[in-house]
């Protein structure tokens, strides 16, 4: 059980990771244009 609860919370955190790198890339190019 522990393994997977690991596995979930890399896979929450990965996700996270990619959704605000996502904005963060969509602001930066809004500014650039």
């Amino acid at each position: 059980m522990a393994v997977v609860l690991g596995m979930s919370i890399a896979y929450l955190a990965s996700f996270i990771g990619m959704f605000f790198a996502y904005l963060h890339y969509k602001k930066n190019k809004r500014d650039d244009t």
